[in-house]
């Protein structure tokens, strides 16, 4: 108002006494197109200044403003015009220069800012800013431009979490976020909901951001969730993934359900936590949004989970055509015939959000600047011209970025925000590519695909085998959503799955098999008791399984299983009849599996001692007595018979005096 330019600075670190120091301004000639405005970024506009400060306007002259800084106020003319605001310490005189903006005086001028020593005139610090001076009609045709500003916050796993920990609070396994980072998130969406309620604009709100959020306490920073999302023709908030991922790195690796699982969960997270249901699914989830390239067969695993809307960068889409530097939407086909309406997002635009991390006021204010730049291209023209401004995957939430930027879209003659399905429907009808629209392979991002198959694999069969836990379940598989996170190196990923593993044993840590016991039996058959002991506070149902090469079971065969369902903090007595194929101690082992069969809950084993025996033994065992008593008899026998032989040959005769003289007859009396 009152064509005034008004900066508001501060300084960033102590640059020494403010009575020293001084501030300088050079303005440039508005800038004819985009080359010229990233130019004007690194610090060195093109061309000479066209208005600029004799000597340094020393600080200590200045106003103050809120929050600590000074005001420094700059009255704008055009030409030779006479200044609206006498005694101000410096005016910006607008001339026309060779070269320039074909609009002039409306355009896009470099500023550039030094904080100087007013004695030397060393510089301490400098930056480049931009003035827009505009004098487009109440109903120009205004630039679209449809803001994606991601609400999320990377979540990394917990240093050796102990297994108590995780048994009462699964969540664990992952880090608490930095209570900077909770702030930054509750700030950010009070920027939108509060101090910008009317600027239209999409969020990606992600579940474990949701989640955080439910888990500090932020209960404002929820209810203006859903309070945004009730208004949804100012504030679209799309169908995300559970925790930012690169999707075709989920799908190219095999690991499309979960892709699938991401979306589900993460809408249903949202929806809850807002009050607003989720899109319905096959149909209906409106735009994909992410800043990473897509093949053709991510495009049809889009397509069937739900998606009819693409955005994805302009470096990733050949061919695609364009209005001056704007986009358009045009079809992008993928396997099978299926297809999807796609947009390109500025790359230029996109680089904005992260380009001075350290200054985000002034990255917000540059971003503007761009998209004013983007508007004098074809200024007033007779169709919309639109871009899409999606922030990147490794920006963080920045309130003071989304305030600034929200601000200066907030009532600008020249660009006008939109959402995203808003601008998609700016246009009836698709265009045609240049030379057909293809998708760039961008190489991907990385999965520890293994880990994730694994853990998924036992989350499940948990999930199958803990009766009516179902919170609990999806607490779990959270934590294998967590674990693809986009924004996690492929060892961080990992340190979450193995994480997310051990939450699981600490659950599977409740139920044990009562071992090192020996059974005895005296039979041939007979009954084994099993004992399964479970502190868990849920019934687990499992299925028993027994194994043992010297035991039948009721089956008939050497391994026997049963569906048993372990009743909650108690010992579990399950007797199985068994019968012993051979006397003597062997062992049975024990095994507790999920319903499914992919998770082993717990396992055991039990020592059997037989000491029966069967009637072909005892009868083989008879007989070789009898054989052996006979055998015993006769040798006897003979060895006696033997003996005597042996003495009668030894002594000559039968009373051992040997055979004596022939004895005469005796006589007759």
């Amino acid at each position: 108002p009152g064509r005034q330019f008004d900066l508001h600075l501060r300084a960033a670190t102590s640059a020494g006494p403010v009575d020293g120091l001084g501030l300088t301004v050079s303005v440039y000639s508005c800038l004819s197109s985009l080359s010229g405005f990233d130019q004007s970024l690194t610090g060195s506009p093109p061309g000479t200044p066209v208005s600029s400060t004799s000597a340094p306007i020393p600080l200590s002259g200045l106003g103050t403003v809120a929050g600590g800084g000074v005001d420094l106020p700059l009255p704008v003319v055009v030409g030779g015009q006479p200044s609206s605001a006498a005694g101000a310490p410096f005016t910006i005189h607008l001339l026309p220069e060779s070269g320039q903006c074909q609009s002039f005086p409306a355009g896009v001028y470099p500023v550039r800012i030094q904080l100087v020593e007013i004695a030397g005139g060393a510089v301490v610090g400098s930056f480049v800013t931009h003035l827009v001076y505009t004098e487009a009609p109440a109903d120009t045709q205004r630039l679209r431009v449809s803001v994606v500003l991601p609400v999320q916050a990377t979540q990394y796993a917990a240093h050796d979490p102990s297994p108590a920990v995780l048994l009462a609070r699964p969540s664990a396994a992952l880090a608490p976020p930095p209570e900077h980072t909770v702030d930054a998130v509750a700030a950010t969406v009070a920027a939108v909901a509060v101090q910008h309620p009317g600027v239209p604009l999409t969020l990606q709100v992600s579940g474990q951001t949701v989640a955080m959020l439910e888990g500090a306490g932020r209960q404002t920073a929820l209810a203006q969730l859903g309070q945004l999302a009730t208004t949804p023709s100012v504030h679209q908030l799309t169908a995300a993934p559970y925790t930012p991922v690169d999707a075709a790195a989920l799908v190219d690796s095999g690991l499309g359900a979960e892709l699938a699982l991401q979306v589900a969960r993460g809408t249903e997270v949202v929806a809850t936590a807002t009050g607003h249901p989720a899109p319905a699914a096959p149909a209906g989830l409106g735009p994909w949004i992410t800043d990473d390239g897509l093949d053709a067969t991510t495009i049809g695993a889009l397509v069937g989970y739900g998606f009819d809307q693409v955005v994805l960068p302009a470096s990733q889409l050949s061919g695609a055509p364009a209005d001056g530097s704007t986009t358009a939407p045009v079809v992008v086909g993928g396997p099978r015939g299926t297809q999807v309406t796609a947009m390109a997002a500025s790359d230029d635009l996109t680089a904005r959000f992260t380009s001075d991390p350290g200054n985000p006021v002034l990255a917000a204010h540059q971003l503007a600047a761009e998209l004013a730049q983007l508007y004098y291209e074809r200024p007033n023209g007779d169709t919309p011209r639109a871009v899409a401004a999606v922030a990147p995957t490794t920006w963080t939430d920045n309130p003071a970025f989304v305030d600034a930027l929200l601000g200066s879209l907030d009532g600008n003659p020249v660009v006008q925000p939109v959402t995203t399905t808003q601008l998609f429907s700016l246009f009836p009808s698709t265009a045609a590519c240049r030379s057909g629209c293809r998708l760039v392979a961008s190489g991907g991002g990385t999965v520890p695909v293994g880990a994730v198959r694994l853990q998924r694999t036992r989350v499940n069969g948990f999930a199958d085998a803990a009766v009516g836990e179902h919170a609990l379940a999806r607490q779990l598989g959270d934590l294998v959503l967590d674990g693809q996170a986009q924004a996690l190196h492929p060892a961080q990923q990992s340190d979450v799955l193995a994480n997310a593993g051990a939450a699981v044993d600490a659950q599977l840590g409740q139920v044990a098999v009562e071992g090192d016991l020996t059974v005895t039996l005296t039979a041939r058959s007979g009954l084994v008791p099993v004992t399964v002991v479970s502190t868990a506070p849920y019934p687990v149902a499992t299925s028993l399984v027994l194994s043992s090469d010297k035991l039948l079971f009721p089956n008939g065969e050497s391994e026997w299983a049963k569906a048993v369902t372990v009743l909650p903090r108690h010992s579990n007595v399950v007797y199985v009849r068994v019968r012993a194929r051979a006397s003597g101690v062997f062992r049975l082992d024990v095994v507790l599996r999920s319903p499914d069969g992919t998770l082993r809950l717990a396992a055991g084993s039990l020592s059997i001692r037989s000491t029966s025996s069967s009637v072909v033994g005892v009868v083989l065992t008879v007989g070789a007595v009898v054989v052996l008593v006979v055998w015993w008899i006769r040798t006897s026998r003979r060895r006696r018979a033997r003996q005597r032989a042996d003495e009668a040959a030894d002594t000559g005769g039968p009373d051992g005096s040997g055979p004596g003289p022939e004895a005469e007859p005796a006589p007759e009396p």
